[in-house]
């Protein structure tokens, strides 16, 4: 596989997006993460996706407008009413309950998810008390394996840098983008806060459809 400096900033851009994606949806959010959503530079990989007149940038910008409106305490109480309950969850964020359209965890598509995680000798950190296919987890191995992929380009193994970016490909084929779009729809109805996870959501919906194209550029450069 031949990488290029242009390669080089995707690569590097993967690894951002989904590590931000990630902390999005982990847990509620801190200062720590406000300041993410502040910072120009998150804006800057934003304007990756699609230029700086792109939806990326749009989306970036709409999250730092609503975190400066609202304060911490507010934005924890949004995550904690949308993502843990105790009321019905509007959008759970669990693939299974899109895969089987009954809001049910721990079904069959969620033991598909572990065994992918297995095979990329990946393992999930809330196991067994959360299930595999919440979708942090699933972007966190997704951050995990495109920091892995950079390490292993940078370091010139350009066998590993493919295996790697191929079991990004079909994972995003086969998981992530069968149903991150359901759960941004269902997510935009249930506005909080100014719409701040919603707009997370569409987010991450953006991020793995361009990041599939992306993944098919860098695989056809070898």
């Amino acid at each position: 596989m031949h990488y290029d400096d242009a390669a080089g900033t995707m690569l590097a851009n993967r690894c951002f997006l989904y590590r931000y994606l990630w902390r999005a949806f982990a847990a509620e959010p801190d200062d720590a993460l406000l300041d993410i959503v502040a910072d120009a530079h998150t804006r800057e990989e934003c304007a990756l996706l699609d230029g700086e007149d792109g939806e990326g940038a749009r989306l970036q910008d709409a999250l730092a407008e609503v975190a400066a409106a609202n304060g911490l305490g507010q934005l924890r109480s949004v995550y904690t009413k949308l993502f843990i309950g105790p009321a019905k969850l509007p959008a759970p964020p669990w693939e299974s309950v899109y895969a089987t359209g009954e809001p049910l965890l721990f079904q069959e598509s969620t033991l598909a998810v572990r065994e992918a995680y297995r095979r990329a000798g990946y393992a999930a950190a809330g196991y067994p008390h959360e299930a595999d296919d919440h979708l942090a987890v699933e972007l966190d191995f997704m951050a995990t394996l495109a920091s892995d992929a950079r390490a292993a380009y940078e370091a010139g193994d350009k066998g590993r840098s493919a295996d790697l970016l191929s079991v990004q490909r079909d994972f995003l084929r086969e998981h992530l983008l069968a149903w991150v779009g359901a759960f941004a729809e269902r997510l935009a109805d249930s506005a909080g806060a100014g719409a701040f996870y919603p707009r997370f959501a569409e987010l991450a919906a953006l991020v793995c459809a361009r990041d599939a194209e992306v993944l098919e550029e860098l695989l056809a450069a070898g």
